[in-house]
């Protein structure tokens, strides 16, 4: 059955073996296959394993659902066949920027009286808000006291005040952190755990926090630095509790809650760190899997600093964020728009899409996706031909089951493609002649 014009298909294998058939074999039911099984025919239904050539080029994928199958359009091979990908999952990257020190260069400079800001310019990518923005502020302002210009001070009230207004957002889909490039030492290099909760100003030590054989002596003023992703967020210590084995940070955790091991944990030395650069780390977090997010599970927004007259010895490094693709989060999003649009132009049933067994909410189970971009001949009304530009995608859970039957199916097709005179390169590249 052919679709509207300008869509996409999508079918997901599922963690089935292939059914052994023989060529040119007509297919009648999907109870010729294993129940989610993908498979190629040609434009007569008759099941090809690419040992001959497609009938006049053309043919059509299915997926077997029950005794019922899901096919996509037919693909005419010789003629219409525009681009030809194959590619194994990319985990996505969260967008990163620092302002003053990124922890190896960069410093922010403290000037009394001045008001410092960091404005994020958030791209939002729910449903309701796509293709809107919203902006979030971060604001310090120093006074005539030497103490409260020093960078220490001025990184710490953006983090704090970014923070907060930050807190009132539903999803807490970014952090922010002290990055300080000051040398660290280890707590310890035994036994003991440090636990840092996200919202919480307190780090919690399961040993005795004034353990100076445990815990190198931690001191009130001291750093204690914890990885987050591949850097690492500082807090000052203004309090020690040694019943409780609690130490009080200056400013809340934003990052997910991690306990690690004391001798993971690195502790500034206080006339390093006195000396040292500092600045503010803004990263994405992942997201819990929602059907209706765009664009993955990362962060998009551009982020502004006006520091008064001193913008030019802020330091802005950005790491750009990247979507990824053929991860579970991508995967189950695509399927849910898909879904969605089928069910709104064509009435198509919710439980029409083979449901998946080896997918899970965000990056957990990873695909290998296939793309193939065709054009579809469409007669108008009055007869004129219309070209409707079309995508097949095909994911296949990366798994020893699936992986097998992916790795046939993918055979297959290219030996169809060659018998149609169409150069192509495998994995991950695009058709260079349909001639």
């Amino acid at each position: 059955m052919d679709t509207i014009r300008n869509v996409t298909q999508l079918l997901i294998g599922k963690a089935v073996a292939e059914t052994d058939k023989t060529d040119l074999t007509l297919v009648t039911s999907g109870s010729d296959f294993n129940d989610g099984e993908i498979f190629i025919t040609d434009s007569l239904n008759r099941y090809l394993d690419g040992s001959t050539a497609a009938l006049n080029g053309l043919i059509k994928y299915g997926q077997a659902r029950g005794a019922d199958i899901l096919w996509s359009d037919i693909i005419d091979l010789k003629n219409n066949l525009n681009g030809y990908a194959l590619g194994t999952s990319a985990a996505e990257t969260q967008q990163t920027d620092y302002v003053g020190s990124n922890g190896v260069t960069g410093d922010i400079t403290g000037v009394a009286s001045n008001i410092y800001t960091i404005r994020l310019n958030i791209l939002d990518k729910t449903t309701a808000g796509f293709m809107q923005q919203k902006i979030k502020e971060g604001f310090y302002k120093s006074n005539a006291n030497a103490a409260s210009y020093t960078q220490w001070a001025i990184a710490e009230g953006l983090v704090n005040s970014l923070i907060a207004n930050y807190s009132r957002e539903t999803e807490q889909d970014l952090t922010f952190g002290v990055i300080n490039s000051g040398a660290r030492v280890a707590l310890a290099t035994g036994a003991g755990t440090v636990t840092f909760t996200k919202g919480s100003k307190f780090a919690l030590f399961n040993t005795d926090i004034d353990d100076a054989t445990t815990n190198a002596a931690l001191a009130v003023g001291d750093l204690l630095a914890v990885a987050v992703g591949v850097t690492v967020f500082t807090y000052r210590v203004t309090a020690i509790d040694i019943v409780t084995n609690v130490a009080t940070l200056d400013h809340a955790v934003s990052s997910p809650t991690q306990t690690v091991a004391n001798n993971a944990v690195g502790r500034v030395i206080a006339a390093t760190a006195q000396a040292a650069d500092y600045g503010v780390k803004i990263q994405g977090v992942n997201r819990e899997f929602k059907a209706g997010y765009y664009w993955s599970n990362v962060m998009f927004w551009v982020t502004q600093v006006d520091f008064g007259d001193l913008a030019g010895d802020v330091l802005v490094t950005t790491t750009a964020a990247y979507p990824g693709v053929g991860t579970g989060d991508y995967v189950a999003n695509l399927e849910g728009e898909l879904q969605s649009d089928e069910f709104i132009y064509r009435g198509f049933p919710e439980a029409g899409v083979v449901n998946r067994t080896d997918a899970v909410a965000g990056n957990g189970a990873v695909y290998d996706v296939q793309v193939i971009e065709h054009e579809h001949d469409l007669k108008a009304a009055q007869g004129t031909p219309t070209e409707s530009p079309k995508a097949l995608m095909v994911a296949w859970a990366t798994n020893a089951t699936e992986n097998a039957v992916e790795v046939a199916i993918v055979a297959i097709q290219e030996a169809l493609f060659t018998a149609a005179n169409v150069t192509f390169s495998a994995q991950a590249a695009y058709i260079t002649d349909n001639t």
